[in-house]
């Protein structure tokens, strides 16, 4: 499941897709340019009232709501500006 969408940075539109990492435990959802393969944000379902909505919530609603935690905190404008991969819980 990938999802695309667009956000402002620095003043341009700049297009991302966030997917669900496969296999593993916690569940989580890789960010990273739709032009590039690089990750920068990794958001995880983290503790058990995480895994457990991981697992029950559809799909697009899990890597939303990932996309959504990215957003408001700024965690891919401080990955790229930084250029490191951050994680986050969600």
């Amino acid at each position: 499941m990938i999802q695309t969408f667009e956000q402002t940075i620095d003043g341009k539109p700049v297009q991302f897709c966030a997917s669900i990492a496969d296999g593993g435990s916690p569940q989580r959802v890789i960010i990273s340019r739709a032009d590039s393969a690089k990750s920068l944000v990794i958001v995880e379902a983290s503790g058990i009232i995480g895994a457990i909505k991981a697992e029950i919530e559809a799909p697009e609603t899990f890597v939303a709501n990932a996309v959504r935690k990215a957003q408001q905190e700024g965690l891919i404008e401080r990955a790229l500006a930084t250029g490191e991969v951050l994680i986050a819980a969600l």
